[in-house]
């Protein structure tokens, strides 16, 4: 850092630097802190008449139930008494139903979910380009020397600091590359996970399809780069892509 910032006095470079250290902090403490999408406990509906189906995730305490004379279904949570909107999930960790869950980052102590999942997005790419520029600075930093002992011994610290920033950026690179794909194809990692146990996927007529897709590129958009005010109403487009799917296949 030195040889970058001082002996070449590139004020605009240590801005740079600096600005993107900052929003890697700030979208740290973004999803950190936002609310990730807890369903709130008013949402309770009107249970008479509901009766009970077989449980459709891996949580015992959510299970599915269905109103007579109706082909609506919707998912309760025994622990939260609540109604379930379609892709959220209980926590056991936060003990709260998460809107579009994602998946409990143990790291960040936090759910990712439908409000923080565009931060934490954020937080890894701002993350990676800063690993990268630290390796470029570092591999700068070292000391030639004509023999290698000598050079072990004067660039030992510098030696650690790049396999700690090799190490970061595989993991963070790895994570950053399975989100932006479920941004892509708007699809979750506990979707993907416990697909054969969730109710509303297992039962599709194709085990491939992605009731939730609706193109790559309004996907993205709408995960990431648009702020929803209202939340996200997915047994819409759930039902509209089934139908789409089995109308093409008749």
């Amino acid at each position: 850092l030195r040889t970058a910032f001082y002996d070449e006095s590139n004020y605009l470079y240590c801005f740079a630097y600096a600005l993107v250290a900052y929003l890697s902090l700030l979208f740290y403490f973004l999803t950190c802190y936002v609310d990730p999408g807890y369903v709130p406990y008013k949402r309770v509906p009107d249970w008479t008449g509901a009766i009970p189906a077989e449980s459709d995730d891996d949580n015992e305490g959510e299970e599915q139930q269905t109103f007579a004379n109706s082909n609506q279904y919707l998912r309760k949570c025994l622990l939260c008494n609540i109604e379930q909107p379609l892709r959220s999930h209980h926590c056991d960790f936060c003990n709260r139903c998460v809107l579009k869950y994602d998946h409990h980052c143990p790291y960040l102590e936090t759910c990712i979910g439908e409000h923080n999942h565009r931060y934490f997005w954020y937080f890894l790419l701002t993350t990676d380009i800063l690993i990268i520029w630290s390796m470029m600075l570092c591999s700068r930093s070292f000391v030639p020397f004509s023999d290698w002992s000598s050079w072990l011994h004067i660039n030992k610290f510098r030696l650690f600091a790049m396999h700690v920033l090799i190490i970061a950026l595989g993991a963070t690179t790895i994570l950053f590359c399975i989100h932006s794909y479920f941004a892509l194809t708007n699809s979750t990692t506990w979707e993907r996970v416990s697909r054969h146990r969730i109710t509303y996927l297992n039962r599709l007529p194709d085990e491939d399809l992605n009731p939730f897709h609706q193109g790559y590129c309004h996907n993205f958009f709408c995960s990431f780069l648009c702020h929803r005010i209202k939340e996200q109403q997915w047994d819409v487009v759930y039902r509209k892509r089934v139908e789409e799917h089995v109308t093409l296949n008749m």
